[in-house]
This record gives C-alpha cells, structure tokens and sequence, in this order.
C-alpha cells in the first residue's frame, strides 16, 4: 500500500495548495491592474491622463492631459486627421457629464504630425505620430458638486491605438488611467460664469429634438413660379470655392470600366453564327492572296481590319450619340423594346433576318477583285452581312450604357469622347481577331469548331434580348402613365425569373428550337451556364411574394440589389419633399441642414443607392438629421402632388431641376447628391468638405459607404 499512501498525499497537497493560486481581496494585481500590464499597448507606448490641480474648488476650472507617447519606434493617431476617411485613428465621443465634473472642450490635435500615402489608395494621405502628442481638457467644477475624492474618466467608447511595423494594438476607456482629484468643500474665489453656466446647460435634461414635419403630397405651383424660386435659391448660394462635382480634377473614373465594357461586347458579338464560321475562312483568303509574304499578309489584314474598325465603329459611336441624347424618352425605350423582342425571335429561329441581297452581291463582287481594294470591299461585306448578328449584341451595349449613363456620375460631362471612345473599343475587339491570326496563323489550330454550339449561344442571347425588351418597356410605361399598370416590378422580374428558368432547361436539352441539331448529351461548360441560369431563377423567385403586410422579401446580396435597381423599382411616396423652396423653409424652422438629391424615375443608380445603401443603419441614421428634398430631372412622380398636374408639367418642371443642377453645381450626373446649411442673413451656404479635393457633391452609384457616411457626418458637424 505505499503506493497508495503516496498518492493520497499528494491528492492532499494539492487541495491545500489550490486556493493560494485565487484572487484575494490583499492581492496588489486585481484582475484590471494585470489586465493593463498584459496588454502589449503597454509596451510600445505610454499614457498618461492627469490634471493640473490635485484639489479643485467648487466653481473651479481646471486643465486635464492627456498624453500617448510611443516608444520602441511605434507611432499613434490624431482623433480627427485631415482626411475624414483616414481609417486608423483615435477615436474619443463626447466625455459625459457628471454632477462632481463637467467637460467642456477638448483641444485640437497637435501640429506635427507625420504624413504618408495612403496604401491602395492614390492622392490620400494618413496622419500620425511618432514623437508623442498631448490633447487638453477644461474641465469646470459646478458650485453644487459634492467633497470628496473624484476620477476623470474618458467617454465609454473610447479607444486609443498605438502602431508598430508588426501591427496594432488598442487599450479602451477601462485600460487608460483616470485623472484623479479632490473636490474642497469651498467656492472658488474668481469662477469662470461662462464655465458655470456651460456646465448647468450640460447638466439639465436636454430638451426633446424637433420632429421632422410630415412632407406629403405638395400643390400644383405654376411652373414660371416654381422656376423663379430655384433662381432665387440660386442666386442666394455662397460656397467658398467654385462649382462642381467631384472637385477640380474633373477626373472620369468611370471611363477604363465603359471602355473594358464596349470591348467585351465586341468579342461576344464574334461567337455568333454569323461571324464566327467567317474567321478562319477569311485568314485563310489573307494567306493565299499574301503568296507567303508575310508584309503582305499583315497589309491585308491591317487594311480588312481598319475597315470594320472604321465601319462597325462609327455605327456604334451613332448609336451611343443617339441612345445618349434620347434614352429617357418614351418611344425610344419602345422603340428599342420591340427592337430587341424582334432580334430575339430570330435568334430563337423563328425567322432570319437579311439585309437585301442584291446588295450583299454587289459587295461581294468587289471583294473577287483582289487586293488592298478587294479587301476593303471584303471588309464591308463581312460587315453588312454579320450585321444582322452583331445589331442584338451592339444594341444591348448601347441600350444599356445609354440606361445607365445618367447615373455613373460622368458620361454627360464628355459625351462626344466617351462615345467615341467607346465605339473604337467595340470594334477594335470585334477585329482584332482577324488581324491576330493573319500574324499568328497558327493559332487557328486553336479556335473550337463551328457546330450546334454557336446556336445555343444564339438562343441564349435571345433570352437576354427578351429580358432587354421587358426593362424598356417599363421604362417607357414609367414614363408614360402616372402609375405603371402593365409593366410594373412584379410583372418584369417575374419575366426575368421565367426567362432564366427557360434558359436554364434549354440548356439542359429539356426542349429544342427549330435551328437545332441533336445532341444526346450535354459538355460540362453548357451544364455550368444552365445550372447558373436555374439558381439565379431560384434567387430572384423569392422577390415576388408579398406577405400579408405587403413587404417584399428581399434577397440578399449584391446580385438582386443590382437586379433590383435596373428593374427601376416603385417608389414610396412621401419620404421626401420635391419643392427645394420648401424644403430650405422647413429646415430653418428645425435648425437642420438640407439634403439634396437629384435623381430620376428612370436612374438604374439612383435606386442603387436608395435600397442598398441609405437602408443601411449607419447611413439611414445620419440621414435623418438632415430634412430631405428629392428633385427629379427626368419627370416629377405624379404622385409627389396632390392631383397630377399632368405629363407635360411633370416633365417642364423637371427640366427647370435640371437647369439648377448644372447652374447652381456645374454637373447634369444622375444621381447628383449635395448638402445646402441656411444661414441667418437668408443665403443658403452649399457645404463643400475641408481639405482634399473639397467635394461639394457626390454623384453616381455610391461605392464606398464609408466615404458617403463621413461627407454626412462632416456636413453635420459643420458650423452652421
């Protein structure tokens, strides 16, 4: 048993040894104290909060500091960097007041501090320290503070950061040392009376915060009176730097992204059935008229290429010009609607569509000539015939960029250079391929087959004309009628949703078109696009029910947030005044800022950004401290008046918002978003950020809700 009688000493041991291992009320490293020396802030910096004065008087005003000072090559953060949008920071809200103390100021950040360029993000830069910096408090005694021993403690949230090549690392409000002092039970001999009365005013409740007034429905004015208010308004703006939209670089960030898109359209036009056979039979002429000369073969192919360059080029900077100038008009988008529905019939087989034979003959005699001649007339034959191929493809790419132009935030600011741009990348990639494989004439080898394949990707694209026709036609009908009855949001998704579905078992083989061969079996690329077709239809389907109290499911996600706003979804009338005279009026009255944003019934971006990004809490939050004013520049909604004043009025006084837009902000963009703070001598001030670019508006689809967030926040935060 001396075995066991060992071990049961040792059992004995340890449960008399346990409870020296637990916190007792003596110990002098209480759970905060060894928190604060674990913690690797610690390590790199250190932080003191203290006050100038150890014993306070009742009505006395004293100092408080707070200092981080870094050490072993680490660098902190000002709490409001020049740049609003710099991510690391400090980050202290508003110290509480206390019936013992009351905050009244805080000092601004420390000149001195370093800067560098922002990672990823070119022309930003961030602030910093390396050398250590100090923030002064006042802090105010009130004469009905109680004696004794108090703590200054920085506000709840507060979070300080100290940085080194290796990472970051915080200590929050618990962590940080309190400024402690002793209230004598005596007035102070001299109190500072504003002090006093500044902490009196902290001290008492705060009165509740004005209610915003319902906005509804607003009476018909007479349309010169409505445009003599916006000329007022115009003339009483005050801006410390001259209009415009994203400040002086006039900068187009939306061109690479246009131009990327006009060349994609461009190759996809080369996958159809009337072009794609075409390419190996064409370089293969360029070979046998070349006799082996290689300078030769590239003449002939530089020359066929320039050609369609020149031809399918200047037909798609027309059509753009064309779509740019009357996309929101009604029978443009009907026009285009019955368009694509024709195109996508003959893509289904139903019928084919051709241009005139006997001229195509014509052509095509030319070409038999041979030679730099031949070969341009080869060009424009190839051209006039693949037409019929390329239009849908063409069309697509102009009805769509025409649809969103309005609201990128800058086609209309150089329409003529982005057109043209756009139509030399559109058929720049529809030739290249031509010129490519007369100088590689190898990689011919490489080119898949011609075969059924190129008819499913005809029936493919039909589905999409088709879903193409259906946005059009709402579009017209949101123009035309004062309330869609035909082409509402529910009828065009439910389209989209059964055009994917069909789509989707179409490619599965589940039924065949007229111009289709038999295939028993399916590859596995065409089970991916079919697959993909079906989820997207499962994706969408849930959009379309509407429970009892008539919300919309509303999928998550950037796809249907996306899908949502091309379908241009109904609005809900009365969230925002449409009279901006009115709207200046209401907001003097609650002492609010004004948010303007123009926008459009048929702005794809507009509806982006009001069901995924002013939704969102952070956004929404700041949203309502500002009173709200929506002026359309396409037509005013009928139902933003008590009776529908009619189409033309809609329509005039719409145009009077655009006349403003581009007077009072130097830019027609949809959607267009601007900040206007009335002051007490009557002028309206427009509020433009400090420092970078001092934007005055934020236009197009809002890609960083942070950035939109902080323009908010400063235009709040601004004096009024």
């Amino acid at each position: 048993m001396p075995r066991l009688s060992r071990l049961v000493a040792l059992a004995a041991l340890l449960v008399v040894a346990a409870p020296a291992a637990a916190q007792t009320p003596n110990d002098p490293s209480p759970p905060a104290a060894a928190k604060k020396r674990t913690n690797k802030f610690f390590e790199f910096a250190d932080v003191s909060f203290e006050l100038d004065k150890l014993k306070v008087k009742r009505g006395e005003t004293v100092t408080a500091k707070l200092t981080i000072t870094p050490k072993n090559g680490a660098w902190t953060y000002p709490f409001r960097p020049a740049d609003p949008t710099q991510p690391s920071t400090n980050t202290q809200p508003s110290l509480p007041a206390t019936p013992d103390y009351v905050v009244l100021s805080r000092s601004a950040d420390q000149p001195g501090a370093k800067e560098k360029p922002r990672f990823n993000a070119p022309g930003k830069i961030d602030q910093y320290y390396i050398d250590g910096t100090t923030w002064v408090y006042r802090v105010v005694v009130p004469l009905t503070a109680t004696p004794g021993k108090k703590a200054v403690a920085l506000g709840k949230d507060t979070m300080l950061q100290v940085c080194n090549d290796n990472g970051c690392f915080t200590i929050v409000r618990d962590e940080i040392p309190k400024a402690e002092f002793e209230v004598i039970d005596e007035p102070a001999e001299n109190p500072n009376r504003a002090d006093l009365d500044a902490a009196a005013a902290r001290l008492t409740p705060p009165a509740p915060a004005p209610v915003a007034e319902a906005v509804g429905p607003k009476p018909t004015k007479p349309l010169a009176e409505y445009e003599a208010d916006l000329e007022a308004i115009r003339r009483n703006l005050v801006s410390d730097t001259a209009p415009g939209g994203t400040g002086p670089t006039g900068k187009d960030e939306g061109l690479g992204a246009f131009l990327a898109t006009a060349a994609l359209w461009g190759l996809i036009s080369l996958v159809t059935p009337c072009v794609f056979p075409m390419i190996p039979i064409t370089v293969s002429i360029f070979l046998k008229q070349a006799h082996g000369s290689l300078g030769e073969r590239l003449k002939l192919a530089g020359v066929y290429s320039l050609t369609i360059v020149t031809v399918l080029g200047f037909s798609a900077f027309a059509l753009l010009k064309f779509m740019a100038v009357l996309a929101a008009h009604p029978a443009t988008n009907i026009a285009l609607g019955v368009l694509f529905f024709v195109l996508a019939l003959s893509l289904f087989g139903m019928y084919e569509l051709t241009l005139p034979n006997s001229f195509a003959r014509r052509l095509q005699s030319k070409q038999a000539k041979g030679g730099v001649v031949g070969t341009i007339f080869g060009a424009l034959a190839f051209t006039v015939i693949s037409f019929t191929c390329v239009a849908p493809f063409l069309g697509g790419f102009a009805g769509i960029s025409a649809g969103a132009g309005s609201g990128d935030g800058q086609l209309v600011a150089l329409p003529t250079t982005r057109e043209v741009l756009g139509g030399l990348a559109f058929a720049t990639a529809f030739a290249a391929p031509f010129f490519v494989l007369a100088l590689v004439p190898g990689l011919l080898k490489a080119l898949p087959r011609s075969g059924g394949w190129l008819d499913s990707v005809k029936v493919v694209m039909g589905f999409l004309e088709v879903a193409a026709a259906l946005k059009f036609f709402r579009t017209a009908e949101l123009r035309l009628l004062p309330t869609p009855e035909y082409f509402t949001y529910d009828v065009v998704l439910a389209g989209w949703v059964v055009l994917l579905a069909a789509c989707g078992l179409y490619l599965l083989n589940l039924y065949r078109l007229p111009h289709d061969e038999e295939r028993p079996n399916i590859g596995v690329p065409r089970l991916l696009f079919a697959t993909t077709f079906l989820g997207l239809a499962v994706y969408l389907a849930p959009a379309l029910l509407k429970p009892a109290e008539g919300k919309r499911p509303r999928p998550g996600g950037a796809v249907y947030a996306w899908v949502e706003a091309f379908l241009l979804p109904e609005h809900a009338a009365g969230h925002a005044d449409t009279d901006l005279k009115d709207a200046i009026e209401r907001a003097r009255r609650l002492n609010r800022p004004v948010f303007v944003d123009f926008t459009g019934e048929t702005c794809t971006n507009c509806r982006y950004n009001e069901q995924s990004v002013f939704t969102r809490p952070e956004v929404a939050a700041l949203l309502d401290q500002f009173v709200p004013v929506q002026l359309y520049t396409d037509s005013v909604p009928a139902t933003a008046y008590r009776s529908d004043p009619g189409r033309e009025h809609r329509t005039d006084e719409a145009y009077a918002n655009r006349s403003f837009e581009v007077d009072a902000f130097g830019t027609s963009a949809l959607p267009t978003y601007a900040v206007l703070i009335p002051q007490p001598d009557g002028t309206v001030r427009v509020f433009r950020e400090p420092g970078g670019e001092r934007r005055g508006t934020i236009e197009g689809k809002i890609n960083s809700v942070s950035d939109f967030a902080a323009f908010l926040r400063a235009a709040l935060e601004a004096p009024k």
